[in-house]
């Protein structure tokens, strides 16, 4: 049986330079005329979904609390979003990958019995113009996006539906950086590598219930015998 290996992307594979929330702010105000719609809510570890139905609720947007409201108010959104995410990435300064990251997708793309998908609360698009950004669109383009579900254990059901092709939550590696990361690889029964690559500690993610916690990927062999062992 292959085995699956998911991927979170912010402060996980790489760091945006905070591009993706600038544009959804801005693409917020183009809509709605309100600066800094989001400056209460702590997007770390939210998928788009549940940070940008956090914004419109907190500013009156939607006409009520159901999904179909905010299914309404999504798709406008993402029209004025997506053509913003590219020029915010060239324009913000510090944007890099995370240490070891190529090393280790190389790595584990040369393993025919490893298949690599995305767990990401970015919307789909946006999270393929960031893999693009950075070189890594190569290695990872399927998995559960944050357009698929609010929730983060819901879009990991659907990323191990989509890659896994039956393989049993033993089988199923997921690798992120903040508590909702492993929660949502709890929900599913799935097994969790924390990195401590954000703005939570090794620590912080073992107490979560991450099964191994690192610093960061930067020790390829390591984590490959974490994740094939």
């Amino acid at each position: 049986m292959a085995r699956i290996i998911l991927f979170d992307i912010d402060q996980t594979l790489l760091y945006s330079g905070g591009a993706g929330g600038l544009a959804m702010r801005k693409a917020f105000h183009q809509l709605h005329g309100i600066d800094d719609a989001f400056g209460q809510i702590e997007f770390s570890g939210l998928t788009d979904w549940a940070i940008l139905k956090r914004g419109m609720q907190h500013h009156g947007v939607l006409d009520d609390d159901t999904d179909q409201s905010f299914l309404g108010h999504l798709t406008r959104f993402q029209q004025a979003y997506y053509p913003l995410v590219e020029p915010m990435l060239h324009e913000v300064e510090g944007g890099h990958l995370k240490p070891g990251v190529v090393e280790l997708l190389d790595a584990l793309a040369e393993r025919p019995d490893v298949r690599l998908g995305l767990a990401t609360g970015n919307f789909r698009e946006a999270a393929l113009i960031k893999l693009r950004h950075f070189g890594l669109d190569g290695y990872l383009s399927e998995g559960g996006f944050g357009d698929d579900a609010e929730d983060r254990g819901e879009l990991v059901g659907i990323a191990i539906q989509r890659i896994a092709n039956g393989a049993a939550p033993t089988d199923v590696w997921v690798i992120g950086d903040t508590p909702h990361d492993i929660s949502a690889a709890r929900a599913n029964n799935a097994r969790s590598l924390g990195v401590a690559t954000g703005t939570t500690t090794t620590e912080e993610l073992r107490d979560a219930g991450a099964t191994v916690a690192l610093p960061d990927l930067s020790d390829t062999a390591a984590v490959m015998r974490v994740l094939l062992e």
